[in-house]
């Protein structure tokens, strides 16, 4: 059968963009481009390039001909208007935020939030000026109840970490519809390969590519999509009229691009780019493979004795199942929250692990482990522990690509440990 480049696969997408690169002296991968800055022919060109009439390379903190190849292969990939990489998934956070919101505006966003988010919006965006209206994101009635002529974007967790909830992203997409705002949302549990956020009505996506399209914890880095679900024409946010102009629907990455990463500064590193489009090249297969084996550990935890509860979408009967099935095409992610019966047998646990790493990152090719409310949270009021859905007896556990009878092996002998007085 005839492919043409326009209808490759993810899989291929993944590795290849929407057509094989032609690199220069024919490397099969993409160089990097460790240079600060790109000379030029004429004084001429470098003020076509400036001003954006030409393409190409100044300076790297603006663009960098790696990084360039990173976002032109993940737009591919989300089949998506435009990607801009940043140096951290908090990074692409901040900076998709603050490209649309200033002192005076508001923001709705789903309480159920990893850590440096919520602080983000509930210490930093205050500090700002910006009023951030948390919701249950359970129920899409909380945020429609919110929204008003300041509202500028609604931001949610995809799949909330670690709490594991599920909300309901097409009926959210139709809310900021009717509002004429912009929906964001947090895909990094899921990827692409799970996550088609153009379909489900997403206009805006972020991931932090450190985890999953990463691979084996090589590299930061925060990537922005936007997914071309959005018209800037139709509904630009406030003071937006000369950008629309100049730029039409790139409005919001050119605000990206041209605005907030040369005020801010947060430029991904070519080595870090050459790195992301690396683990790009098996993101499917390790996420078919942790997916897979993330079922059967849940599924373990759900049946042992001394396990309080699980945290997992993929269970049958769990909360959110069905709507996770439908959203996320059958895959629920390879992360696992589960309770104990305190937090000293959360420690016990954690200590006696062998195989198991234990670390504050997630999607790793290695399984790792955390007490999320000592750590993540450190410093959380009981109360805010609760509202974002992490409690003192909780574990979070990503799992990784070891055998399936390593990881089980290795957690029932911590478990085991775990129940010991």
């Amino acid at each position: 059968m005839e492919t043409s480049n326009e209808s490759y696969c993810l899989e291929t997408r993944l590795i290849h963009g929407i057509a094989a690169p032609k690199n220069e002296n024919g490397a099969t991968i993409t160089p990097i481009y460790y240079s600060t800055a790109f000379e030029h022919d004429s004084a001429e060109s470098m003020e076509r390039i400036f001003q954006g009439k030409e393409d190409g390379f100044v300076y790297t903190r603006l663009r960098n001909p790696t990084v360039a190849a990173l976002e032109s292969r993940f737009a591919a990939v989300c089949d998506a208007r435009g990607v801009v990489a940043a140096a951290s998934g908090m990074s692409a956070i901040a900076l998709a935020l603050l490209a649309l919101l200033k002192s005076g505006d508001e923001l709705i966003a789903g309480r159920f939030l990893h850590g440096s988010v919520y602080t983000l919006f509930d210490k930093s965006f205050r500090e700002l000026g910006i009023t951030v209206h948390f919701i249950d994101p359970r129920h899409p009635e909380e945020a429609a109840a919110r929204f008003n002529d300041r509202t500028r974007a609604v931001f949610l967790e995809a799949l909330a970490n670690p709490a594991m909830v599920v909300p309901d992203i097409r009926e959210f997409s139709r809310l900021c519809r009717e509002q004429g705002v912009p929906l964001i949302a947090d895909a990094t549990l899921l990827t692409p390969c799970a996550f088609d956020a153009a379909a489900l009505g997403v206009s805006i996506s972020v991931y932090s590519a450190s985890k999953f399209l990463a691979g084996p914890a090589t590299t930061l880095g925060g990537l922005i999509v936007d997914n071309g679900t959005y018209s800037w024409r139709d509904n630009p946010p406030p003071g937006w009229a000369d950008l629309v102009k100049q730029h039409g629907e790139s409005a919001f990455l050119a605000k990206l691009s041209k605005r907030m990463m040369m005020d801010y500064g947060p430029a991904l590193a070519p080595m870090n780019a050459f790195l992301l489009l690396l683990g790009l090249e098996t993101l499917s297969l390790r996420m078919e493979r942790q997916n897979q084996t993330a079922e059967r550990i849940a599924e373990f935890l759900n049946r042992h004795p001394i396990v309080r509860e699980v945290l997992y979408a993929g269970l049958p009967g769990a909360p959110g199942h069905e709507l996770a099935k439908a959203q996320f095409g059958g895959r629920f992610g390879s992360l696992i929250a589960f309770t104990l019966a305190s937090r000293a047998a959360c420690f016990r646990f954690l200590n006696a692990l062998r195989l198991i790493r234990r670390s504050s990152n997630l999607g790793d090719t290695k399984s790792l482990a955390i007490h999320p409310a000592s750590t993540l949270y450190a410093g959380y009021w009981p109360a805010e522990l609760a509202a974002v859905g992490v409690g003192e007896e909780m574990i979070r556990l990503s799992v990784g690509l070891e055998a399936e009878t390593d990881i089980i092996c290795d957690l029932e002998q911590a478990l085991a440990t775990a129940a010991k007085c």
